[in-house]
């Protein structure tokens, strides 16, 4: 009988493991002792304290550029003009005289570049300056007073220039126009007293060439110093009674600042960046 209670206890002792094994998983005991605890299955890998990462959004960044000097411009400059003139008249006795008119200078000026390579710029440039210049001298031989004044300047100019990136050298050169006027007035030691001054102005065709530095304050925005010299070569002016005329011939030398907007330049490409 004995022996059959211990049979039975034996095959009722695996079942019973068993059953103890397959508890829920929700159900397994935490710690030892009396003050057992029991916690939902996965509770001791939640923190609240410590919630997950926030998820970072890209951000939009532009990529950088090269500065292009392709396109249209336009823009307007302000400077000195510092001329040289001679007066010679075929009158027995007149002796050829010296001038330099000086004074300021502004206009307007637009063209348009064409960047060929990274480095080297092709452009075609026209401006209109207007010129205040003027000087005079008093010639006692003939008791004649002999005034030069530069009114306009105007060019059509091809432009070479290298490029090094914002930074651009250029030459520059062309056909130019310009107007001067010449007036003689005649003294009180010579002449009558009531006798009015004799005057010409005359429009002139020449030459021009310069040199300059532009600098891209940023895209859109160019600054530029310029030097320029004209050459009108020589025309005649009045001259008062009896005497010849005048053999005017006149050169100017310009320096100038100016500032133009670039209307061809690219604006930034905007990247996502993460």
């Amino acid at each position: 009988m004995k022996n059959s209670a211990v049979v039975v206890a034996g095959l009722f002792w695996p079942l019973a493991c068993g059953a103890a094994f397959a508890q829920s998983p929700s159900q397994i005991p935490v710690g030892a002792g009396a003050n057992v605890t029991r916690q939902p299955a996965g509770s001791r890998f939640r923190n609240p304290t410590n919630p997950p990462p926030a998820v970072v959004a890209p951000v939009p960044v532009a990529a950088p550029t090269v500065f292009s000097w392709t396109g249209f411009y336009v823009g307007g400059d302000f400077g000195g003009s510092f001329a040289s003139t001679s007066i010679a008249s075929a009158t027995p006795g007149w002796a050829s005289r010296s001038l330099n008119p000086a004074g300021v200078m502004g206009g307007a000026y637009a063209g348009y570049n064409y960047q060929v390579s990274p480095n080297f710029v092709l452009g075609l440039e026209g401006d209109f300056q207007g010129n205040h210049s003027s000087a005079n001298f008093y010639y006692p031989t003939f008791d004649v007073t002999p005034n030069v004044q530069q009114n306009w300047v105007a060019s059509l100019n091809g432009r070479l220039g290298i490029a090094y990136d914002r930074a651009l050298f250029y030459a520059i050169g062309g056909a130019a126009w310009g107007q001067g006027t010449v007036t003689v007035t005649p003294g009180i030691l010579l002449f009558p007293p009531n006798l009015p001054p004799v005057s010409r102005t005359a429009n002139l065709t020449g030459w021009d060439v310069g040199a300059g530095a532009e600098y891209a304050f940023d895209p859109r925005w160019v600054g530029r110093l310029e030097y320029r010299y004209y050459n009108f070569g020589a025309f005649n002016a009045s001259n008062v009674g009896a005497y010849l005329p005048l053999h005017v011939q006149t050169s100017i030398n310009t320096v100038r600042v100016g500032f133009a907007y670039l209307f061809g330049a690219p604006a930034p490409v905007v990247v996502t960046k993460y």
